[in-house]
């Protein structure tokens, strides 16, 4: 196949606005036009692709991962060739990771920083967030240069007390400074003080096992820090994304908020919508629980219906994994300093278009269009990314030639300690193309690929 100028024809092309039947040619690594099927199939010559019974997707973008993440003592996440090429696999062609600063390092050198450890290395075009973890003059001055380089998504965070959790005052500082520059404010909402009291309880108790996670991370930790934010994002008048929201009322304190006016955002990840906190029921002794230590933790499966509910009703900006893989044999070795010391995390980067699919898609809970707007159009929106998430002439040609008949898949597609393990998913990624260039094929990825590119971005 000529990967500068092809076609693809017959597929169904499914975009935010509903199915069309149109073909699409690629020129270079840009989507050149589409061409409306009026007269049935388009006949196939070389290089053209038939996509006959398949749906044409924009590439995914999932906004919230963590490749190759440095924890103290050593522990760092699956890295960013081994994630990425997950991702790739799994239809996900662009991600956006976290610049996670060490105390009192400059924001901008932790940008270098990152970028430096995935240049070469991310098979996904990618872009970064940046954490602010620190509300000091020097560090917020910092702010506007890196919103104008390319960087205007910001990440701060109200949990997680002697390590990166902010005052509320601070926490306004921080978005009148993310509001001057133009940007827009990612926030871990919940309940330091809270948390860190529970945490303390159970530990001198004697309950430190995988079981008792949940317990150090209620649900009205999440609930009173979404009230805070939402009043100090009001006050300041800066945009706010809460990430990874987890319960009920959370999610209709942000609904409420955004009725009034607010610029006030949703996110939803993966495992909060399919799975609950059955999983640690298991007890301690199994990995079940210890698979299921990150935070905020799973929640009820009355939250759970509510978040896949609030995917159809718009009360969900966008759908991402807060992918943050780590082995059983890490987490388990951490486990001896109780579930406060194992790393948080879980995969999912690769496994997100096929469980949404299976789950919201074939169950009718959301329409494909509703799928596609939450895993493509709307994250690539939100984050900035004019030229992702689109089938339209002049946008990057990400595409996904997507299987919705497909039966008996089987996940996780390359990972240990999933959430997703089993052959029961519906739908199967064919083959991908990642700006024109094709990354996955037949489901495996291709003979020999070439790095991702950095995203600067502009909101």
């Amino acid at each position: 196949m000529d990967a500068k100028n092809f076609w693809i024809r017959n597929a169904t092309l499914i975009t935010g606005d509903g199915p069309r039947e149109a073909d699409l040619r690629v020129d270079g690594e840009r989507i050149a036009e589409l061409t409306v099927r009026e007269n049935g199939p388009t006949a196939i010559a070389d290089p053209d692709v038939d996509g006959a019974g398949l749906w044409l997707l924009p590439g995914g973008v999932d906004a919230h991962v963590h490749f190759g993440m440095p924890l103290a003592g050593g522990a760092r996440s699956r890295g960013w060739r081994e994630s990425s090429a997950a991702a790739l696999r799994g239809g996900t062609t662009t991600v956006i990771d976290f610049a996670n600063p060490e105390r009192g390092e400059p924001l901008p050198a932790a940008v270098a920083s990152w970028r430096a450890a995935a240049d070469g290395r991310c098979l996904c075009d990618y872009g970064l967030h940046v954490t602010v973890c620190d509300a000091g003059p020097e560090r917020l001055a910092e702010i506007p240069a890196l919103a104008a380089a390319g960087c205007p998504t910001f990440k701060a965070f109200l949990a997680y007390k002697g390590r990166l959790m902010l005052t509320p005052d601070e926490l306004g500082r921080v978005m009148a400074a993310v509001r001057d520059a133009g940007g827009r404010l990612l926030l871990h909402a919940e309940d330091g003080e809270l948390n860190a009291a529970r945490e303390a309880a159970l530990f001198h108790t004697g309950r430190t096992g995988p079981a008792w996670h949940p317990a150090a991370h209620p649900p009205e930790s999440e609930i009173a820090a979404v009230g805070v934010a939402i009043d100090l994002a009001t006050a300041a008048g800066c945009p706010l994304t809460v990430v990874h929201v987890s319960t009920a009322g959370a999610l209709a304190a942000l609904r409420e908020a955004r009725a009034g006016g607010a610029d006030v955002a949703a996110e939803a990840c993966l495992q909060h919508l399919y799975r609950d906190e059955s999983w640690y029921a298991s007890g301690d002794e199994h990995d079940e629980a210890l698979t299921a230590i990150f935070s905020p933790p799973l929640r009820t499966p009355a939250d759970a219906a509510a978040l896949r509910a609030g995917l159809a009703a718009g009360d969900i900006a966008h759908l991402a994994t807060d992918h943050c893989e780590f082995t059983l044999a890490v987490k388990r070795d951490a486990l001896r300093g109780g579930f406060a010391a194992v790393p948080n995390g879980a995969p999912g980067v690769g496994e997100r278009l096929i469980v949404a699919y299976s789950r919201s898609v074939v169950s009718g809970e959301i329409t494909p269009a509703d799928w596609v707007r939450l895993c493509c159009e709307a994250p690539a929106r939100g984050a900035g990314l004019a030229r992702k998430g689109r089938l339209e002439a002049g946008a990057d040609a990400d595409l996904v030639l997507f299987d919705p008949a497909a039966v008996g898949t089987r996940l996780p597609l390359d990972a240990e300690g999933s959430l997703w393990t089993g052959e029961d998913w519906r739908g199967a990624v064919r083959r991908v193309w990642r700006r024109g260039e094709l990354v996955v094929d037949d489901g495996g990825p291709a003979p020999a690929l070439t790095p991702g590119r950095f995203l600067p971005r502009s909101l």
